[in-house]
């Protein structure tokens, strides 16, 4: 598992928007990569079977064998702007 994830905006004016989204409904970073990811595979059942997300991939699926190695499952955000 990932100890964190670095995702770079390089226009100012994008990360105030993604900014304002995520606290207009209180959302972490995570918390709207999630949110998104919900989005795109609800969107994904109208899609062709071959451009769907396989099952084993999606945030979710087969969460009690995740082995953590006893690290909780929150992570820090990080954005840089």
């Amino acid at each position: 598992m990932a100890e964190s994830t670095r995702i770079r905006v390089t226009s100012q004016e994008e990360y105030e928007w993604l900014d304002s989204v995520r606290m207009k409904y209180g959302l972490t970073w995570r918390g709207m990569l999630l949110k998104a990811e919900q989005r795109l595979l609800a969107a994904e059942r109208h899609w062709p079977a071959e451009f769907q997300t396989p099952e084993h991939l999606r945030a979710g699926t087969d969460a009690g064998d995740v082995d953590t190695g006893g690290a909780p499952l929150t992570e820090p955000d990080e954005v840089v702007g």
